[in-house]
């Protein structure tokens, strides 16, 4: 789904007015990590910086050998690949596994020592920077991007970014049917559609497009892709 113009200037308010944000009925039917190697290929990008690029460490072995590891997959993918990620242990065993250009650094905290890594593997040439299920971690999710936007908003430069969908069908149900809550104690936030741009516009990001990723088989049937269960979306930096 694309984002215009109407729907980003109505995300910009801040009068409190009640807004809506009608989307899409169309859907992909793939998964998290498959739809957005497909998103960043719709935007002929060859170079990508992966933040939390290691995911979680007790799952590396066993994504690895099964080829499912999403660095490894954006590697596959991709002329250049840089991963940054904040758990050093995590960075030390997946080098382990002869994978390069892989640091246990703070993007926005060390944002110079990254500058000059991104200088090296990339040299001039544009990239894209993938924050995939990194958000919702982060205790002022406005903050890192705008603090993003400030050391690597070159308008060349794209930002991709997925959260779990708080309104996913496995949630809705949980909420309707069991009147309970299942999430990750790790998380600090749990998004909607509307709040994710919101959250990106708010910080100095243009949204361009919004997708939901990994639907329920129920979600389909109905033709609700809203209830996926991960939001996807996609943005540039203004001149």
């Amino acid at each position: 789904m694309k984002i215009n113009e109407s729907i980003r200037n109505e995300l910009l308010t801040d009068d409190g007015h009640m807004g809506t944000v009608h989307f899409d009925p169309k859907y992909t039917a793939l998964p998290r990590k498959e739809g957005t190697i497909q998103m960043l290929k719709s935007m002929n990008v060859k170079n990508i910086i992966h933040i939390g690029c290691c995911g979680h460490l007790c799952n590396i072995k066993k994504q690895m050998e099964s080829h499912s590891h999403f660095h490894s997959m954006l590697i596959r993918s991709f002329d250049k690949v840089i991963g940054f990620d904040i758990n050093k242990e995590a960075v030390d065993y997946l080098l382990s596994f002869h994978i390069t250009d892989v640091y246990a650094m703070d993007f926005v905290q060390e944002h110079e020592t990254v500058s000059e890594i991104i200088g090296r593997v990339f040299g001039t040439e544009p990239y894209a920077i993938l924050l995939p299920e990194v958000l919702e971690h982060i205790g002022n999710p406005v903050s890192f991007l705008s603090e993003t936007v400030q050391y690597y908003g070159n308008p060349s430069n794209r930002l991709v970014i997925s959260v779990p969908n708080a309104y996913g069908f496995g949630r809705v149900c949980d909420a309707l049917f069991h009147n309970k809550e299942f999430i990750n104690m790790d998380h600090k936030y749990m998004f909607t559609p509307a709040t994710l741009l919101k959250v990106m516009c708010t910080a100095g990001i243009v949204p361009d497009e919004l997708q939901f990723l990994d639907l329920y088989k129920y979600s389909k049937v109905f033709k609700k892709p809203m209830l996926g269960n991960t939001i996807l979306a996609s943005g540039y930096f203004q001149a």
